[in-house]
């Protein structure tokens, strides 16, 4: 690839063992040592004091096929690298298929965050890729890299199952992105659904209605079905707890408002919305605290001023008319009627349409938070303040 230059900014190819190159590769680890920090974990510090890689995660530069350096005005800012794949072993019981590629150790330096540059480094990254004929980029990140998560997302990266090294990491977050369909066509954006073609729409209402609410109860036991196809791991968990109505009912006392949405008068969607233990404070938690700093964080939110969105589900029928985005919308006026200055959500990493739906609508990834298990191996937390 040739160098790029935008306004004092260079992105280059280098090898893997270009100095710059490690040394920005070894801020990153001391970085992510700091992130998930817990007490008891062995140091991953040498005895100079310098960051040593975890062993599970060594790569083997015969493998890579770019190492992308960028520069500011000269100054290394940014890192990222690109490995082949390909029928490799996904940690998974299989191989990864042919035409895939990982994103490496992606990284801008402190000094240089806030101008857009991990994006920059992303688009080259997927530029070199098509160049070189990858058809699927995955890539791993975790929990305490709520911004990385949020870059992902943004650029159209939707959640996989884990893969790898770190696949037994509750933590561990894995994406990836189909550069080009299966056809070997561009990807292009999906096709519009029901809902978006010519023609009177159907009337779309929204009414708050008691937690057990016919309609609102018949929702939460589809949505309960469809999350024991999709998480079957969830069902020991609410069987141990008493069963689906029992713990259906102890999320009905800890609901503050619940509304079903209508269309034509037939209930196609519900949501819910809850006290949250903290406030707007978590939105910029600092990630550096590490894992031990969730547990003081939201000990230290007093008057949280904060609220959890709940239940969220569209009867699969009704899906693409609006009906999730008027509930998310909803669930936002009852929060900042009630006084609360951020709404947080928890979500499943297989229910990628819901993932685009919350990004689009302005909520980022954050720190988890409790009562959920930060140990949890299929959720992502997101946040949007008030």
């Amino acid at each position: 690839m040739a160098a790029e230059v935008l306004a004092g900014l260079t992105i280059e190819t280098v090898g893997w063992d270009h100095a710059d190159a490690v040394r920005l590769r070894a801020e990153q680890q001391h970085e992510i040592d700091l992130r998930y920090a817990q007490p008891g974990r062995p140091s991953t510090t040498g005895p100079d004091g310098a960051p040593v890689p975890d062993p599970r995660d060594q790569v083997d530069p015969s493998n890579v096929f770019a190492t992308l350096l960028l520069r500011v005005d000269g100054e290394p800012a940014g890192h990222a690298a690109l490995r082949d794949l390909s029928g490799r072993d996904d940690y998974q019981g299989g191989l990864h298929p042919d035409g895939t590629s990982e994103v490496k150790r992606v990284y801008v330096a402190p000094g240089f965050r806030g101008r857009g540059l991990s994006r920059t480094l992303m688009n080259a990254a997927e530029d070199v890729a098509r160049d070189a004929g990858v058809r699927h980029l995955i890539l791993e990140s975790g929990l305490m890299q709520p911004e990385s998560l949020g870059l992902y997302l943004r650029l159209g990266y939707d959640p996989v199952e884990s893969f790898g090294v770190f696949s037994d990491e509750p933590g561990s977050r894995c994406f990836g992105k189909w550069l080009v369909s299966a056809d070997g066509s561009p990807q292009s954006a999906p096709a519009a659904g029901p809902g978006s073609a010519a023609g009177a729409a159907p009337a779309l209402e929204l009414h708050e209605v008691p937690w057990d609410d016919p309609g609102a109860a018949a929702l939460r036991r589809a949505m309960w079905a469809f999350h024991q196809e999709r998480y079957p791991s969830m069902v020991p968990d609410v069987e141990a707890r008493g069963g689906y109505d029992v713990v259906d009912a102890e999320r009905g006392r800890a609901a503050l408002a619940t509304f079903v949405a209508t269309l034509d008068g037939r209930p196609v969607g519900c949501a819910s919305v809850a006290a949250a233990p903290i406030g707007p404070e978590h939105l910029t938690s600092d990630p550096l605290r590490g894992v031990a700093g969730l547990t003081a964080a939201s000990a230290e939110a007093a008057d949280s001023r904060g609220f959890e969105m709940r239940n969220v589900f569209v009867d699969p029928a009704a899906r693409r008319a609006g009906v999730a985005t008027a509930l998310v919308r909803q669930i936002e006026v009852e929060a900042r009627r009630r006084g609360g200055l951020a709404l947080y959500l928890g979500t499943g990493i297989r229910q990628p349409e819901a993932l685009r739906l919350y990004v689009k609508l302005g909520y980022r990834p954050v720190l988890p938070y409790p009562p959920h298990d930060p140990d949890n191996p299929v959720l992502l937390f997101l946040g949007k303040p008030l």
